[in-house]
């Protein structure tokens, strides 16, 4: 009986097809990178993270954390980044391996730290970048929230995404209730988490972890520098639920 694979292997895809070079700098041809990563790896989902984009609009506000909320929102109110988004999703929507690709949102504190006002701008910008992913790239989105300071800030974003049909997969917790998966982060092996998750990090696929024979779904992180020769092999055993 075989697990099902949720591939965070962006950073190795990039490194392996575009040569280092960020998809996101051609939004029109995010549909065509992640046909080939998932040609290339058999991912069952592969997780598509916004962070790099979101950050380019982030760099001249350094560390401050609600320099960065304000930076993303003013962002977002100019237009370009979610004109950006959206060629991309439509991109998705088009290609062969759409319905596998699940977009990947920094939660509130990712971008803004522990400030509360900062939290708070992140969020509502959030919201409005995700009803830009939702309409057309729906079935399921991700959430990379590690702190719980930010999760308490995500309960607009869940309504969002269940208004328009899409189920949330979060990253960075065991279990959240309105989340349908739920993926704790690590860099070897976690606990399970809601939904018969589990989180192999890319220390402990680069090495001989097993995982949990319980479990259902897989978040697998590649590292960009992982072995080609090695993955296909030590993807294989991972999806068997004999390993």
């Amino acid at each position: 009986m075989a697990r099902t694979l949720w591939l965070d292997a962006y950073d190795y895809a990039v490194a392996l097809l575009r040569s280092g070079e960020d998809p996101w700098l051609q939004p029109d041809s995010i549909g065509i990178f992640c046909d080939e990563a998932i040609k290339l790896l058999g991912a069952d989902y592969l997780l598509l993270p916004l962070a790099s984009l979101l950050e380019t609009y982030l760099a001249e506000a350094g560390d401050d954390g609600e320099a960065r909320a304000e930076a993303l929102d003013d962002a977002v109110g100019e237009g370009e980044l979610l004109e950006t988004i959206g060629r991309a999703m439509t991109a998705l929507a088009v290609s062969s391996g759409g319905a596998k690709v699940v977009p990947v949102l920094s939660g509130p504190a990712v971008i803004g730290g522990d400030d509360t006002d900062a939290l708070d701008i992140a969020s509502m910008a959030l919201g409005d970048i995700l009803r830009a992913v939702a309409p057309i790239q729906s079935g399921i989105v991700g959430l990379d929230e590690p702190e719980k300071a930010g999760l308490a800030e995500t309960g607009s974003l869940f309504r969002i995404a269940e208004h328009a049909g899409c189920a949330m997969m979060l990253l960075g917790h065991a279990d959240y209730e309105d989340a349908a998966y739920c993926f704790p982060s690590t860099d070897t092996a976690s606990p399970l988490g809601k939904g018969g998750c589990q989180t192999i990090g890319s220390e402990g696929f680069s090495g001989d972890v097993a995982a949990d024979l319980s479990a259902e779904h897989i978040r697998i992180q590649l590292a960009a520098d992982a072995r080609p020769e090695f993955v296909l092999e030590r993807l294989a055993s991972l999806r068997s639920k004999e390993a």
